[in-house]
C-alpha cells in the first residue's frame, strides 16, 4: 500500500474537521505540523510528499481526538500567550487570549510593581509573560495544583525566566511574609450552576476545580477583599479577570469602598472583564 502524502493528510484533516470547527483549516495544518516537526513553508511546498505509515496513524488519531472536540491546546501540547509559547495539560486551565489584556493592563495602569503576588499559577503565563516583559523582579505565585507548579516551572525553564517562586500553596491557608505591590489572578469565577450550559470543550477538559468555587462564583473576590487589607502595601493595586457584566453589580457590593479605590476594566469585545483596584 503506498504511503500517504502531505496533500492527503490535509484532505482528510479539512474533511473531518470542516463540519465542527470553523478554524479546520488552520487546525489541520497545526496538528500536521506538530506530527511532521515541520514548519508550514515546508508543508505547502511539499504537498506530494509521502508520510510515513507511522506518523500518519499518527497524525489520524490526533485529528479524530480533535473531533471529539478534545481543545487543540491540548493536542498541540502549546498555547501562544501575549506572543510567547507555553506548554500546556490536560491538568491545567488552558489561557484564553483575553487574558492577555492583563499583561497590558499593568504595564500601562501600574508600572513596575517591586513586589508582585499571583494567586492560581496555571501554566504560569501570567507570571512568565510579565518578567519577559521586564515587568518585575520579585515575583511569587502559589497554586493548590501541585502539577500546575510542576508545569510553570517547565514553562520557566522553557523561557529562561529565573525571578520567579513558585509555591505549592492553598491560598486560604497562606500566610505571606511581606506586603505586596500588586495581587493579580484569574481565579475560578463561574458559578456551579453555569457549569451544565458551558461548551463541551471547556467543561469536559478543563479543571473543573479552575472553572469555579462550586458555589456563586463569587468565593475568591470575597477572599481576596480580605486579604488585600492586611496583605497589600498603601497605594498598592489588585487586578482581577472577572465574569464580564453578570458579576460587577454584586462585585461593587464586596469589596470595601472604604479601603480600595476600583474601576472595571473592558475587553476587546466591550465586555466588563477586569477589575483593578487601588488601596488607599
Amino acid at each position: 500500500m503506498r504511503n500517504k502524502t502531505i496533500f492527503d493528510a490535509i484532505k482528510y484533516g479539512n474533511n473531518h474537521l470542516s463540519k465542527i470547527f470553523s478554524n479546520y483549516e488552520n487546525e489541520t495544518l497545526w496538528i500536521l505540523q506538530k506530527v511532521l516537526n515541520e514548519d508550514l513553508t515546508f508543508i505547502t511546498l511539499n504537498k506530494n510528499q509521502p508520510i510515513s505509515h507511522e506518523n500518519y496513524a499518527i497524525y489520524i488519531k490526533l485529528i479524530r481526538r480533535r473531533e471529539r472536540s478534545e481543545p487543540i491546546q491540548h493536542i498541540l501540547e502549546s498555547v501562544i500567550f501575549y506572543g510567547y509559547k507555553f506548554i500546556v495539560d490536560e491538568n491545567v486551565f488552558i489561557p484564553r487570549p483575553e487574558t492577555e489584556l492583563m499583561i497590558d493592563i499593568v504595564k500601562k495602569q501600574i508600572g513596575k510593581p517591586e513586589h508582585v503576588l499571583e494567586i492560581g499559577t496555571g501554566t504560569g503565563c501570567i507570571g512568565l509573560s510579565l518578567e519577559l516583559e521586564k515587568v518585575t523582579n520579585y515575583f511569587e505565585s502559589i497554586d493548590i495544583n501541585h502539577d500546575a507548579i510542576r508545569l510553570a516551572k517547565k514553562n520557566a525553564t522553557l523561557h529562561g525566566c529565573n525571578k520567579i517562586t513558585f509555591k505549592n500553596e492553598n491560598i486560604f491557608q497562606f500566610i505571606p511574609k511581606i506586603k505586596y505591590d500588586l495581587i493579580i489572578s484569574n481565579p475560578p469565577y463561574i458559578s456551579i450552576k453555569e457549569i451544565p450550559a458551558l461548551e463541551t470543550e471547556v467543561s469536559l477538559y478543563d479543571p473543573l476545580n479552575s472553572l469555579t468555587d462550586f458555589k456563586d462564583g463569587l468565593t475568591f473576590y470575597r477572599f481576596f477583599n480580605d486579604f488585600g487589607k492586611s496583605h497589600l502595601k498603601k497605594d498598592g493595586f489588585m487586578l482581577f479577570e472577572i465574569g464580564q457584566d453578570s458579576q460587577v453589580n454584586e462585585l461593587k457590593k464586596i469589596f470595601s469602598h472604604n479601603v480600595y479605590n476600583y474601576k472595571f476594566i473592558k475587553d476587546l469585545n466591550g465586555k466588563e472583564r477586569f477589575i483593578l483596584l487601588n488601596k488607599k
